[in-house]
């Protein structure tokens, strides 16, 4: 049978595991550049599309169709950080608790 002392030595193990995983995780999420290439490509065919606005009517609610795509992307890559922020400071604050609870062993 665990003692006291080894069982809140495994929690605290534990908690500050998942505090680095949080951590990384969070770094992860704000560093990737997956939805960068996509707002690129967007905004390459966003000027294609608003040369042929200028000589049809027809393409206008396509560029407006356009606008709200690239407006809809800049709103995810902004919440993703938001949450990788987020993952940051809770890993930070779990690994804190962690290094507490190591001291009042």
């Amino acid at each position: 049978m665990m003692s006291l002392a080894e069982i809140k030595l495994a929690m605290t193990a534990t908690l500050f595991l998942i505090g680095v995983v949080s951590s990384i995780s969070g770094l992860w999420i704000i560093m990737a550049k997956e939805y960068h290439s996509a707002m690129r490509q967007l905004s390459n065919q966003s000027i294609r599309i608003s040369g042929r606005a200028v000589t049809q009517d027809a393409v206008a609610p396509v560029i407006d169709s356009a606008a709200r795509l690239v407006e809809a992307i800049n709103q995810l890559i902004r919440t993703a950080a938001g949450i990788g922020a987020f993952l940051c400071v809770a890993g930070v604050g779990i690994c804190v608790v962690a290094f507490w609870m190591t001291t009042g062993l």
